[in-house]
This record gives structure tokens, C-alpha cells and sequence, in this order.
């Protein structure tokens, strides 16, 4: 059996907030190891708000706007190899805009940690689609989210 390394690939086509490929990296390993979930590959985009709008209409035939899009590829657990947990594809334009600010504070690179944060789940089948999942789903990302800042894993330029 092969031993398996993480790698986590990286396309950021957006210019609104600069991000470090690494600081990517750094926080999908800190996650995963976190949560104690073994895989091969994940697959992260940052997007211009049209890009992923043009996607999520593509794959949910909704043109509208959203901050992140996951497409959860090899169920967690799965012996398929190499085994691809998904992709993720956020705009970090839409965390400025959550926010209600144009600069780069550390604010805007936390809020889109949590969109990645959120995609992550989602390929661990984690759901938003009832009041109550959405609740879980919310406290898991605010625990992991302060296990990052102790570990400096948020993402950063």
C-alpha cells in the first residue's frame, strides 16, 4: 500500500485579496490532521466574483453570487487512490463584501479561512440544509477556526 502525502493544489485567478499559496496549504494539512482525515489530494480555487457565479450556475443552475461553491469528489474513508477529497472554489471578494470592507485587515483573510473551513466540511459531508445542521456545521467551523489561530494557520498574503 502507498503511503500517502497530502498535496494540495492551488489556483488563485482572483486579484481582490493576495493569498499565499502556502498559508493554503498550511491550513487544509492543520484541518484534516485536526479531524483526523487521511487523503491524497484536495483542490482549492480562489475565483473572481463572475467566475463563480458563472459556476454556480453551471452546477446548480443558479446564476447568483455565493462565496463558496464545494464539489466533494472521494467519500472521506473511500480506498480509491489517490484519493481526491473535492475541490473548493471561493471568492474572496465576497468576504470583503461580507464585511463591508475594501482593505486587507486580518479580518477579510479569517472570513475567507472560513469559507475554506466551510468547504472543507461540506467534502466531510458536513450540511447547512436545515436550521439545525446549519448550527453544528457553524460551531465546528468557529472550533476549528480558533485551533488555526493558535496554530497561525489562517490564510494570509
Amino acid at each position: 500500500m502507498k503511503k500517502r502525502s497530502l498535496k494540495v493544489y492551488v489556483s488563485n485567478k482572483q486579484k481582490s485579496v493576495p493569498i499565499r499559496a502556502q498559508s493554503v496549504k498550511k491550513l487544509v494539512s492543520v484541518v484534516l490532521e485536526h479531524l483526523g482525515v487521511v487523503t491524497d489530494q484536495v483542490f482549492v480555487y480562489f475565483l473572481e466574483d463572475k467566475a463563480l457565479a458563472q459556476l454556480h450556475d453551471q452546477v446548480f443552475s443558479d446564476p447568483s453570487l455565493t462565496d463558496t461553491i464545494t464539489l466533494p469528489i472521494d467519500p472521506p474513508g473511500a480506498s480509491s487512490y489517490p484519493h481526491v477529497l473535492g475541490e473548493a472554489f471561493i471568492s474572496p471578494k465576497a468576504a470583503q463584501r461580507f464585511l463591508r470592507c475594501e482593505d486587507l485587515s486580518e479580518q477579510v483573510y479569517e472570513e475567507v479561512s472560513r469559507y475554506l473551513v466551510h468547504s472543507l466540511l461540506h467534502m466531510l459531508n458536513y450540511e447547512d440544509t436545515t436550521p439545525e445542521k446549519k448550527r453544528k456545521m457553524r460551531v465546528k467551523e468557529n472550533l476549528l477556526l480558533c485551533i488555526l489561530k493558535e496554530e497561525c494557520a489562517l490564510l494570509s498574503a
